[in-house]
C-alpha cells in the first residue's frame, strides 16, 4: 500500500514539475532539441520519483491513510 501511494506522490509532482520545464529553451550548445523534448517528459517522471522517495512532500501518508480508512470500511 505504502508503494502504491508513493507512487501517487511521485505522478502528482511529476505532474506540478511540468510547467516550470514547458517554457524552456533547448538552445545550443547544449541543448538537445527535439530529443530532448522527447525524453523531458520520462526525466520529469523520474524527478518525481526521486523526490517522493526522499520524503516527498507527505502527500503519500495522507493517500495511504485514505487507503487504509477505505479498506477498513469494507471489511
Amino acid at each position: 500500500m505504502r508503494e502504491t501511494a508513493q507512487a501517487f506522490e511521485a505522478s502528482f509532482i511529476a505532474q506540478m514539475l511540468r510547467p516550470m520545464f514547458e517554457g524552456l529553451s533547448t538552445e545550443a550548445p547544449f541543448g538537445g532539441g527535439e530529443a530532448e523534448a522527447t525524453w523531458r517528459g520520462l526525466l520529469l517522471d523520474e524527478m518525481g520519483k526521486q523526490v517522493a522517495r526522499s520524503g516527498g512532500i507527505g502527500l503519500a501518508d495522507h493517500v495511504m491513510a485514505q487507503m487504509i480508512q477505505m479498506q477498513e470500511m469494507q471489511a
